[in-house]
């Protein structure tokens, strides 16, 4: 295989260079651990933390966001230039991406109601 072919399974640049080895931990394990190590620095608006290259990574960076946001734990949102923590002047980004998530999930709803008035149509009954 060229080298030029090969994916990189490079650790985002955040993640200081004496945490990229992790010796004897399983990659989820190894994920996980850096998942929560970049939740645990991500600072203010000035700092914002960039998405993690690493697709698995950035998707257990994300769940742990989401885990804390909905638990009402914390305020962490991403205004297109990476992750930070809302502070007291932070109003208008929170409000902004709290239309944001509003009208998304009510897209999500109504594509599901659809979904099933059409089943319900084709092939009757709910359950």
């Amino acid at each position: 295989m060229n080298k030029t072919n090969k994916k990189s399974m490079a650790l985002p640049e955040e993640v200081p260079h004496h945490l990229k080895q992790i010796n004897g931990t399983p990659s989820g394990s190894k994920n996980q651990w850096l998942a929560e190590f970049l939740l645990d620095n991500i600072g203010g608006r000035d700092h914002p933390l960039k998405r993690p290259k690493n697709p698995s990574l950035d998707r257990e960076l994300r769940g742990l966001i989401s885990e804390r946001n909905a638990a009402g734990e914390d305020i962490i949102i991403n205004n297109g230039e990476g992750y930070y923590r809302a502070g007291p002047d932070d109003r208008p980004a929170v409000f902004e991406y709290w239309v944001k998530e509003t009208h998304r999930a009510k897209e999500i709803k109504k594509k599901a109601d659809t979904m099933m008035a059409t089943y319900t149509t084709i092939y009757g009954g709910t359950e």
